[in-house]
């Protein structure tokens, strides 16, 4: 089995759409094998179920969060693949865990978009625009995971 974690800041607007939006292209692609959950590296939502604005853009497009609840990335975890929503939370990431084994990339790392980050869009409310930097991205980190992992499909 192999692990892919998203990571942001709260973990209840860009890594739990990222969880969902994944989960369900893996779905679409009868992709077994790998495992998605996501985490935040900070601690005041803990528990929470995602952002009002993840949930309707999920919704929006028909994609299930159902038992996605924010959870804290750890100095304990060590998934495959770790994917940041950006610089900050890499950052973040390294100091949490500075003795990663598994992977660490920023998501737009696997999007043809010029951008490098994926804003927050509990600051900036454009749920929308986040949904599709994500949306772009999954298919190319599904097909490098399959690639140099292999999987089940």
């Amino acid at each position: 089995m192999t692990t892919v974690a998203f990571v942001c800041l709260g973990n209840i607007c860009r890594s739990p759409m990222a969880e969902a939006i994944m989960r369900q292209r893996l779905k679409d692609r009868n992709i077994t094998g790998i495992e998605v959950t996501s985490r935040g590296t900070g601690d005041w939502n803990l528990g929470q179920t995602p952002h009002r604005g993840t949930q309707k853009i999920l919704n929006t497009h028909s994609i299930p969060f159902d038992g996605i609840v924010s959870e804290l990335f750890t100095e304990h975890d060590d998934f495959d693949y770790i994917i940041a929503m950006d610089q900050s939370n890499v950052d973040n990431i390294k100091r949490i865990n500075p003795n990663l084994k598994g992977k660490l990339f920023k998501l737009l790392a696997f999007s043809s978009l010029s951008d490098t980050d994926v804003p927050d869009p509990y600051y900036t409310g454009n749920f929308e625009g986040v949904y599709h930097m994500i949306q772009s991205s999954c298919d190319q980190l599904i097909d490098y995971i399959v690639n140099n992992e292999g999987s089940n499909s």
